[in-house]
């Protein structure tokens, strides 16, 4: 098995890049060149299959535990949403003495405050939402996770020059996308694929892709809790070649890291 918190470590990130790492589902860490990181809706624990029951039991391990992620240098834990595989309640009250911010929703800073965070170690992520730490800027931006997440956001991440955009739980919005593709220019978009819940699909996130034109395209939210699958990576795959040419798109597996 891969010794991820080893990997992160020694992954040399140089002025002007960002390492970007799958922890799977929709989680993801991203490590910059001054060798600290950011975090995003870790799903770290078997805490779906304990809170809603075994048809969401994870089917790939998780490479990298609560403990070893706090060792890291943290500097900023983001969340897009409250559901169980992006706010993971068992990895948060494994880390909850740990002294850095989280960047989230309200309706996650209260669980966040219910499990005992302090609010000052919360800042409200919404559209619109903009905040600069230690040369990371990260900037809320459209999201539309329908009624049972009202406050869903997805988050925008940038470094050294370069752009992350990390689409969240949404439903394809074209008219929101041609904004956002013409007010940054985006280096990696990693789009949700599994079709439900009111999530894109693989067609939608190729479509998403087409409007967005980024340099990579990273597919997630599909394979790992079967009451929460779906979506095809290979179509996502061949559809963005077909679509949007000069996109690089990319099939990340849990604890690989690349380059950016």
């Amino acid at each position: 098995m891969i010794d991820l918190l080893k990997s992160l470590r020694e992954v040399v990130v140089q002025p002007g890049q960002l390492a970007v790492c799958s922890l799977g589902q929709a989680g993801f860490i991203y490590k910059t060149e001054s060798g600290r990181y950011i975090v995003i809706d870790p799903y770290l624990s078997d805490y779906c299959e304990h809170r809603i029951g075994r048809e969401f039991k994870r089917l790939m391990p998780s490479l990298l535990t609560p403990q070893e992620l706090e060792a890291l240098p943290i500097a900023a834990y983001l969340l897009t949403h409250q559901h169980e595989d992006h706010l993971d309640v068992e990895t948060i009250q494994a880390i909850s003495d740990a002294t850095f911010p989280f960047y989230a929703p309200p309706d996650s800073i209260q669980m966040l405050s219910e499990l005992g965070i302090a609010g000052e170690r919360c800042q409200p992520l919404f559209e619109g939402a903009h905040y600069e730490l230690d040369g990371i800027v990260i900037k809320g931006v459209h999201a539309d996770h329908g009624d049972i997440a009202p406050d869903a956001v997805g988050i925008i991440v940038q470094y050294g020059g370069k752009t992350i955009y990390h689409m969240g739980d949404t439903c394809l919005h074209a008219d929101k996308l041609h904004l956002l593709s013409d007010q940054f220019n985006i280096d990696v978009v990693i789009a949700p694929i599994n079709g439900r819940y009111g999530n894109m699909n693989e067609a939608d996130a190729i479509s998403a892709v087409s409007i967005l034109q980024p340099r990579y395209a990273v597919p997630c939210h599909f394979w790992m809790l079967p009451g929460n699958s779906g979506g095809d990576p290979v179509r996502f795959l061949d559809g963005v070649d077909e679509q949007a040419p000069n996109t690089k798109a990319m099939l990340v597996h849990s604890g690989e890291i690349f380059i950016v």
